[in-house]
């Protein structure tokens, strides 16, 4: 459960799949904060309350249950909150997208004056999507050894309903040609690999001043922190069939030592208490 918009929550907290990632936001009034959708398009419901947002600093509009929006990634909103609201946001990843896209014959019926310039999406939940957004849930919450594959499949379900809608279609084949999204890519693509700042801005061909200030600008943390956000993130899920030091080494730690104090850092527990402790996941109702 999350309570503000902070990046290196996101990165640890929520439900992560291989398609998608759950996260649940319980925010109190007053709130006012920034919101990002980073590398991944993102769909935003809320479950109680209501939100009063800008659209890159731009389109200003309130939602509430029964609504969406549709963030394409890299998309900055600031959010006014005045009463007591809960929100899920699914986090879709690109290969969800392609490959339902790809794979699904679907008349594109692009309505250009629902998004005009502003890149996003916003519209009702439609009686399908609440089927998927339920089912999603549901199974995310509940122990079953076929979870993972049943999150998959219903991921797949919800875009297939969300790419049936008019105009949204725009906004998931948008071209990701931002530099830091081509830098999240090499990451994700690497995260078993010792992985240099320095390494990253070349491959850009930026300088690495240049880059760190860009990717700070974007994602709100630095490279450095993303990078070991996300190996950490792995180690969790390495723990759970692999000893420490194979982990350490198979996410490029040379120093073991080292691997256990950056893991001691961000969760609070040495990787061997992660093991004996578990990963309880967070439960709760849309």
């Amino acid at each position: 459960m999350l309570r503000n918009f902070k990046r290196d929550l996101e990165l640890i907290d929520g439900m992560e799949y291989d398609y998608l990632k759950l996260l649940y936001y319980d925010l109190a009034p007053p709130f006012n904060g920034d919101y990002n959708s980073y590398e991944y398009s993102r769909l935003c419901t809320i479950i109680e309350g209501s939100k009063h947002v800008t659209v890159n600093k731009d389109t200003q509009f309130t939602y509430e249950p029964g609504k969406f929006i549709l963030l394409p990634p890299h998309t900055h909103v600031h959010m006014d909150i005045d009463i007591p609201t809960k929100a899920l946001v699914f986090e879709l990843s690109d290969n969800l997208l392609k490959m339902v896209i790809e794979k699904v014959s679907i008349d594109m019926d692009v309505d250009y004056d629902s998004i005009k310039e502003d890149k996003f999406f916003k519209g009702n939940i439609s009686s399908e999507l609440a089927y998927c957004l339920n089912r999603l849930t549901d199974v995310s919450i509940k122990p079953d050894k076929n979870k993972e594959f049943l999150i998959d499949l219903y991921a797949q379900e919800l875009v297939y309903n969300l790419v049936k809608i008019k105009g949204i279609q725009q906004v998931i084949n948008i071209e990701h040609t931002n530099p830091i999204h081509k830098a999240i890519q090499y990451v994700q693509d690497h995260i078993k690999e010792p992985i240099s700042i320095s390494q990253l801005a070349y491959y850009l061909n930026m300088s690495e001043a240049n880059f760190c200030q860009s990717f700070k600008k974007i994602m709100g943390i630095t490279p450095k922190e993303y990078i070991t956000g996300l190996k950490l993130a792995k180690a969790k899920d390495m723990l759970k069939n692999q000893n420490v030091t194979e982990v350490a080494y198979d996410l490029g730690y040379e120093n073991i030592s080292h691997f256990i104090a950056l893991f001691k850092i961000k969760y609070g527990v040495t990787p061997k208490q992660y093991q004996s402790i578990g990963n309880t996941p967070v439960v709760y109702e849309f």
